[in-house]
Protein backbone atom coordinates (compact mmCIF):
# COMPACT_ATOMS: atom_id res chain seq x y z
CA UNK A 1 0.00 0.00 0.00
CA UNK A 2 2.82 2.30 0.85
CA UNK A 3 4.23 1.86 -2.55
CA UNK A 4 1.30 2.19 -4.49
CA UNK A 5 1.18 5.54 -2.21
CA UNK A 6 4.36 6.63 -3.51
CA UNK A 7 3.19 6.65 -7.27
CA UNK A 8 0.43 7.82 -7.31
CA UNK A 9 2.11 11.19 -5.86
CA UNK A 10 4.94 10.66 -8.11
CA UNK A 11 2.09 10.20 -11.23
CA UNK A 12 0.26 13.23 -9.90
CA UNK A 13 3.57 15.65 -9.20
CA UNK A 14 4.15 14.65 -12.93
CA UNK A 15 1.00 15.54 -14.17
CA UNK A 16 1.17 18.65 -12.08
CA UNK A 17 4.62 20.00 -13.88
CA UNK A 18 3.46 19.02 -17.18
CA UNK A 19 0.19 21.01 -17.07
CA UNK A 20 1.93 24.06 -15.66
CA UNK A 21 4.66 23.21 -18.74
CA UNK A 22 2.34 23.31 -21.45
CA UNK A 23 0.03 25.43 -20.03
CA UNK A 24 1.87 28.95 -21.07
CA UNK A 25 2.10 27.56 -24.64
CA UNK A 26 -1.50 26.80 -25.01
CA UNK A 27 -1.80 30.36 -22.97
CA UNK A 28 0.35 31.53 -26.50
CA UNK A 29 -1.02 29.81 -29.17
CA UNK A 30 -4.50 29.45 -28.22
CA UNK A 31 -5.45 32.52 -25.93
CA UNK A 32 -3.29 35.13 -27.02
CA UNK A 33 -5.64 37.17 -29.27
CA UNK A 34 -4.90 40.63 -29.51
CA UNK A 35 -1.45 40.48 -28.74
CA UNK A 36 1.19 42.07 -31.11
CA UNK A 37 3.91 39.47 -31.76
CA UNK A 38 5.65 41.62 -34.66
CA UNK A 39 9.49 42.23 -33.40
CA UNK A 40 11.57 44.82 -34.61
CA UNK A 41 14.96 43.96 -34.71
CA UNK A 42 18.09 46.15 -35.78
CA UNK A 43 21.46 46.27 -35.54
CA UNK A 44 22.95 50.03 -34.14
CA UNK A 45 26.54 50.75 -34.46
CA UNK A 46 28.50 53.50 -32.65
CA UNK A 47 29.26 55.31 -35.41
CA UNK A 48 26.32 56.94 -37.05
CA UNK A 49 28.55 57.61 -40.32
CA UNK A 50 30.45 54.23 -40.43
CA UNK A 51 31.82 55.00 -44.22
CA UNK A 52 34.16 57.91 -42.45
CA UNK A 53 35.12 55.79 -40.12
CA UNK A 54 38.85 54.95 -41.91
CA UNK A 55 38.14 57.83 -44.72
CA UNK A 56 41.11 60.19 -44.66
CA UNK A 57 41.05 64.20 -45.27
CA UNK A 58 43.39 66.96 -45.48
CA UNK A 59 42.91 69.98 -43.87
CA UNK A 60 45.21 73.11 -43.73
CA UNK A 61 47.87 70.92 -45.08
CA UNK A 62 47.62 68.07 -42.58
CA UNK A 63 46.53 64.84 -42.82
CA UNK A 64 43.80 63.13 -40.51
CA UNK A 65 44.70 60.75 -37.90
CA UNK A 66 47.45 61.57 -36.97
CA UNK A 67 48.69 63.87 -34.21
CA UNK A 68 50.50 66.88 -35.43
CA UNK A 69 52.67 68.75 -32.95
CA UNK A 70 53.16 72.35 -33.28
CA UNK A 71 57.27 72.62 -32.37
CA UNK A 72 59.50 69.99 -32.38
CA UNK A 73 59.49 67.67 -29.78
CA UNK A 74 62.45 68.13 -27.38
CA UNK A 75 63.83 66.36 -24.21
CA UNK A 76 64.96 67.88 -21.69
CA UNK A 77 63.61 66.48 -18.49
CA UNK A 78 62.05 69.73 -17.62
CA UNK A 79 59.03 69.48 -15.04
CA UNK A 80 55.30 71.08 -15.64
CA UNK A 81 53.88 71.59 -12.40
CA UNK A 82 50.66 72.51 -14.43
CA UNK A 83 50.20 68.99 -16.06
CA UNK A 84 52.51 66.76 -13.61
CA UNK A 85 55.29 65.70 -16.16
CA UNK A 86 57.75 65.99 -18.29
CA UNK A 87 58.66 67.66 -21.64
CA UNK A 88 55.23 68.61 -22.56
CA UNK A 89 53.99 69.82 -25.48
CA UNK A 90 50.93 70.57 -27.38
CA UNK A 91 49.57 68.47 -30.44
CA UNK A 92 46.33 67.97 -32.74
CA UNK A 93 44.90 65.85 -34.73
CA UNK A 94 42.28 66.43 -37.51
CA UNK A 95 39.26 63.00 -37.20
CA UNK A 96 36.01 62.14 -37.79
CA UNK A 97 33.61 62.64 -34.25
CA UNK A 98 30.01 61.36 -34.61
CA UNK A 99 30.14 61.76 -38.23
CA UNK A 100 31.96 65.20 -38.36
CA UNK A 101 35.16 66.70 -39.21
CA UNK A 102 36.69 68.10 -35.89
CA UNK A 103 40.20 68.99 -34.56
CA UNK A 104 41.47 67.61 -31.22
CA UNK A 105 44.19 70.05 -29.41
CA UNK A 106 45.77 68.60 -26.86
CA UNK A 107 49.01 68.22 -24.54
CA UNK A 108 50.83 65.09 -24.01
CA UNK A 109 53.86 64.65 -21.47
CA UNK A 110 56.29 62.45 -20.49
CA UNK A 111 56.14 60.58 -16.97
CA UNK A 112 59.23 59.59 -14.72
CA UNK A 113 59.59 56.19 -17.13
CA UNK A 114 60.11 58.02 -20.00
CA UNK A 115 56.56 57.35 -21.25
CA UNK A 116 54.27 59.36 -22.85
CA UNK A 117 50.86 60.41 -21.79
CA UNK A 118 47.94 62.82 -21.83
CA UNK A 119 46.70 64.48 -18.93
CA UNK A 120 43.67 64.26 -18.02
CA UNK A 121 40.95 67.37 -19.43
CA UNK A 122 43.28 68.88 -21.33
CA UNK A 123 41.76 67.68 -24.57
CA UNK A 124 39.45 69.93 -26.57
CA UNK A 125 37.37 69.51 -29.37
CA UNK A 126 36.42 71.75 -32.44
CA UNK A 127 34.00 71.13 -35.61
CA UNK A 128 35.99 71.57 -38.54
CA UNK A 129 33.81 72.98 -41.79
Amino acid sequence: MMKSLKYVAAAGALGAATALATAPAHAQLGLGVGVDTDVDVGVKTSDPHPRHRHETYVYDGYESGHWHTRHEVRRSHRWNARYEGYDCYESFQYTWEDGERVRYDTTFCYNDRGRRFEPEGVRAVVKVR
